[in-house]
């Protein structure tokens, strides 16, 4: 009877961290880039040697969080530095802490002439940092971005930009938001502009589907009262049966 409590509590442990990944995507869905995450539960995964303890229903609860790094729809906003990919990579830029990847590609110039992320973080290229030369003369329609990444102004290519691409993205780790940083060096550093392409003045949107986050939430709610309803029908039995133990 005990045990049975306990395997209905374990498994309420994974459905409150699944609700808490739920409502941080519906949080997000409006985030230019961003990326679902989810959530992988696998159960009774050593319970050949579990068994042999008694306690094979309560062993192996294994919980891994995971980001489906599916393709947002494309919005059009008309901004020369909005920019979005279309197809595998990611928009390299240096934070604080090293070099991070993301989908979000609203950029603006900073004072001093550098691209950089709604964070603040330079957007970089092949060759480093990118910064546009002449900033006070310079209007944003004069900027002028290929499907390539190359960076033009006034028909006179300034920079590349850098597209990161990853053979496995599950090396990604999300750092904060739309951010990602890499235990492993990208394996690619351009678009080509044909799997992967650069599209000036659109902006990737999360690739979050309310209604199926709220349909998940609403079972997880469901299950998570009966698991909860489980362990109270429980207890109460076990309590009567200590009762006539008593007489």
């Amino acid at each position: 009877m005990i045990k049975g409590i306990y395997a209905s509590g374990s498994g309420m442990t994974p459905r409150m961290l699944k609700l808490e990944v739920i409502s941080n995507n519906l949080a997000n869905i409006s985030t230019t880039g961003y990326k679902r995450d989810n959530l992988f539960v696998q159960i009774l995964k050593d319970t050949g040697v579990a068994q042999s303890k008694g306690d094979g229903e309560l062993s192996g609860l294994d919980v891994k969080e995971y980001t489906d790094f599916s393709a947002g729809s494309m919005n059009q906003t008309g901004n020369p530095l909005d920019l979005a990919i279309q197809g595998p990579g990611f928009f390299a830029a240096q934070s604080p802490n090293g070099v991070c990847y993301t989908r979000n590609g609203n950029f603006s110039l900073s004072v001093d002439g550098t691209l950089v992320t709604a964070q603040g973080y330079p957007v970089l290229g092949t060759s480093g940092a990118i910064q546009l030369p002449d900033l006070r003369k310079l209007s944003q329609g004069d900027i002028s971005i290929n499907e390539t990444g190359q960076i033009s102004v006034d028909g006179k290519i300034v920079a590349q930009l850098k597209i990161a691409n990853f053979a496995d993205t599950s090396v990604l780790k999300k750092e904060a938001g739309t951010y990602f940083v890499a235990n492993v060096r990208e394996t690619s550093a351009e678009a080509d502009g044909k799997d992967t392409i650069v599209r000036q003045g659109q902006l990737e949107e999360s690739n979050v589907n309310g209604i199926e986050e709220m349909i998940q939430m609403i079972e997880l709610s469901r299950s998570f009262e009966s698991a909860q309803k489980s362990m109270l029908y429980q207890d109460g039995t076990l309590e009567k049966a200590l009762d006539v133990g008593q007489l």
